[in-house]
């Protein structure tokens, strides 16, 4: 079994995959290149987002089925273009979640109204 953590980030909206398996951790997110552009080239940020968590919900998945959909994923948005609230780092958690087969909202929100649905269509381990 391994965990997917959804999380919401301090400061400017951010929404982040951390990703678990054993005691290997990997995070996972959607940025554009240009800091804080609302849209324009974009990139998959591996950076750890520990520090800068705010608030987080945690699933317990199959382990080949999440490292499977955190690589489609990445790799459908590793050229994509980032675009505030149509395709952005909300967006990629979503199709992580969705792709893990949690029940995720079709319309785009902040990154805690994400983490506050999850949390009311899906079971989940733990929640702050």
């Amino acid at each position: 079994m391994a965990e997917l953590k959804i999380i919401s980030e301090t400061g400017m909206f951010h929404s982040a995959c951390r990703c678990r398996w054993d005691d290997h951790i990997e995070w996972y997110g959607f940025k554009p290149i240009a800091h804080r552009s609302p849209e324009g080239p974009g990139f998959v940020d591996r950076s750890d987002r520990t520090v800068s968590m705010n608030h987080f919900i945690s699933f317990d998945v199959d382990g080949d089925v999440l490292r499977a959909a955190v690589l489609r994923v990445s790799a459908t948005y590793a050229q994509a273009t980032y675009c505030v609230l149509v395709k952005d780092c909300v967006s990629f958690s979503a199709d992580v979640a969705r792709a893990v087969g949690l029940r995720v909202p079709l319309v785009n929100i902040s990154p805690a109204g994400f983490i506050a649905i999850l949390a009311v269509w899906n079971s989940y381990t733990a929640m702050d």
